[in-house]
């Protein structure tokens, strides 16, 4: 089953100007497709609410809406899919819950992991992070663009060629050496929520991107 892996997935964060849904309709109506709702503090009826109306909301504008662990909660939704972490549930635990059509994500630090996240059947890697983010507590080893180019090659030589997307403190600056590395995508989360024009960075980011996709690099066209 083909599954459409977004190059650019924005990940919501806590922040004190910028309410949850604010954040989703501004990096949308900016032109991304992509929104992973991440809330770590909040309580399950708090976050079941928030979801229900950031589902809707990407729905009627043709984005694709993940939710960051809380399987139960995305499948009563119906949601597209969710993302997982090391301490969430297991993919293949989720699949069975969500069926054949969601999208399951898995959070990687290590070749080890991916390689253990396919065998569980994820349907792309948030591989990270690449530097120290804030917005994360119990972060992995950082990588930094050596690690990925590293662990892109373990993963070639492996066969592996699910999508693999960066995270953890990125800015536009690093797009390129990692698109070079092979990654099929990033995640931003802070850089387009402490922005004062987050729909217009978001349109920039993609553009940027764009070019970045367009370019022929080998692995990006293997996928």
């Amino acid at each position: 089953m083909n599954k459409n892996i977004a190059r650019l997935q924005f990940i919501t964060s806590p922040a004190d100007q910028i309410s949850y849904q604010q954040q989703i309709e501004s990096y949308v109506l900016g032109g991304g497709n992509w929104v992973q709702l991440r809330m770590k503090e909040e309580s399950v009826e708090q976050i079941e609410a928030e979801a229900r109306r950031a589902f809707v909301y990407c729905m009627e504008h043709g984005a694709a809406f993940i939710l960051n662990d809380h399987v139960e909660i995305a499948a009563r939704l119906g949601a597209d899919g969710v993302h997982l972490g090391k301490n969430d549930m297991k993919p293949d635990e989720a699949r069975e819950i969500l069926g054949p059509t969601a999208i399951i994500g898995g959070t990687a630090n290590t070749f080890e992991d991916i390689r253990r996240l396919v065998a569980q059947g994820v349907d792309y890697i948030g591989l990270g992070p690449f530097r120290f983010t804030s917005t994360k507590k119990n972060l992995s080893p950082v990588l930094g663009l050596e690690g990925y180019q590293s662990i892109i090659k373990a993963c070639d030589e492996a066969g592996i060629t699910i999508p693999i997307v960066a995270i953890g403190g990125l800015t536009p600056d690093d797009f390129k050496g990692l698109f070079e590395a092979g990654l099929h995508g990033v995640a931003v989360s802070s850089y387009i929520t402490n922005n004062e024009q987050p729909g217009a960075v978001t349109l920039e980011l993609l553009e940027q991107i764009g070019r970045y996709t367009s370019a022929g690099w080998k692995r990006i066209f293997k996928k």
